[in-house]
This record gives C-alpha cells, sequence and structure tokens, in this order.
C-alpha cells in the first residue's frame, strides 16, 4: 500500500508543481500566454483539475481564481490522502533503528 500511497502523493505533488509553474509562467509572459508552448502543456496537464472546477464553480467564482481553489483542493486531497492511509495502518513508516 505504501508504493500506491507514493504514486498518488505524487501524482497530486505533479498537479500541483504544474498549477504553481503555470501561474508563475502567466506573470512572466507579456501577452497571450497561450502561444508559449509550455504554459499549453501545463494547460493541458491540469484539464483534468480545471475543467471539473469550471463547470462547477466557475459560474460564481472568477476564472482568474480558479487555480487558487485548485490548489487549495489538491493540497487538501493530498493531506487527506496522507490521513486516510495512515489512519487505516496502510502506511509502514520505518522504526526507530540505532546507528
Amino acid at each position: 500500500m505504501l508504493t500506491t500511497y507514493t504514486l498518488l502523493s505524487y501524482v497530486i505533488a505533479v498537479l500541483m508543481w504544474t498549477l504553481i509553474g503555470r501561474g508563475v509562467l502567466r506573470l512572466l509572459i507579456p501577452g497571450d500566454p497561450m502561444k508559449n508552448p509550455v504554459y499549453r502543456l501545463f494547460t493541458w496537464a491540469l484539464w483534468p483539475v480545471l475543467a471539473p472546477l469550471r463547470a462547477t464553480i466557475g459560474r460564481f467564482v472568477p476564472h482568474s481564481h480558479l487555480g487558487w481553489y485548485a490548489f487549495i483542493i489538491l493540497l487538501g486531497l493530498r493531506i487527506g490522502l496522507y490521513m486516510l492511509f495512515y489512519s487505516q495502518g496502510w502506511l509502514v513508516l520505518p522504526a526507530n533503528t540505532p546507528l
């Protein structure tokens, strides 16, 4: 189960860092950021996260704030994943071994 937790945690972490990278690129790129191939790649990679958010809360929240909501949801998902695996005893933490 540790491998499952590690893989899920890495996927969520990659999405979080991609979201941060997309935000930084948006600040650094003058004009239309969709002309930049890296920004387009980040947008494509974040589609599974941003599309449901646009469909659910996109009517109430400005488009420019969806990234913040996505980051908070991904962070909560990562913390919740750890809490679930730890509470079920699926995470085997290393014992204190003397050096």
